[in-house]
């Protein structure tokens, strides 16, 4: 009997560990080519040194919620060089092949790339919670500039329309990956 109690009570200490686990649901996940983003490049050289031009982007916008009864993530490491907290809740698109394969027959390069990006001088930008309590929505944006609308010495050309539109119609062929204190705790197949 003493066996059965044992088990009995190990079993229910694991039950608890993954009922404690923390939860996340995707409530909503988006993807546009915007040129609207908040500001402009400032052209640095050449005959029009000191314009300003707008860019194009694609941007993915997704909205996660903590279903979970712990809070995700965390705000006490603070990392200055990467401006973020690394005990925090993080985002990571991991592009299928052929999406992949469609922006390097467009752009070049691999956008998802950080080296790529800046060796072909194109920004990255994102904004998200570090940290998520029980019951809370946040709101993650991602964008990747894709280049510049007029022709200019700093910045290559953005994808003419049809282009974009091809990328667009791939552009949710993606995984987000979720960490949390540098630990994996979700993962979302966009591509369905």
């Amino acid at each position: 009997m003493r066996i059965y109690t044992g088990i009995f009570i190990v079993l229910l200490i694991i039950l608890t560990g993954c009922s404690e686990k923390s939860s996340l649901e995707l409530i909503s996940s988006k993807v546009d080519i915007r040129d609207d983003r908040a500001g402009e490049i400032g052209v640095t050289s050449g005959d029009m040194e000191g314009e300003h031009i707008k860019i194009i982007s694609l941007s993915y916008d997704f909205v996660l919620k903590n279903t979970g009864t712990k809070t995700i993530g965390g705000t006490e490491n603070f990392n200055n060089e990467t401006y973020t907290y690394d005990d925090g809740i993080k985002l990571i698109i991991e592009p299928n092949q052929n999406l992949i394969d469609v922006i390097e027959e467009i752009i070049g390069f691999n956008i998802f790339n950080e080296e790529g990006r800046e060796r072909a001088y194109l920004g990255f930008g994102e904004t998200g919670a570090p940290i998520l309590e029980p019951n809370q929505e946040g709101k993650y944006t991602f964008d990747f500039d894709l280049g510049a609308l007029k022709e200019n010495p700093d910045m290559r050309m953005a994808p003419t329309q049809e282009q974009l539109d091809e990328i667009i119609k791939n552009a949710m062929e993606v995984t987000l990956v979720i960490y949390a204190e540098e630990e994996e705790i979700a993962r979302f197949d966009l591509s369905n």
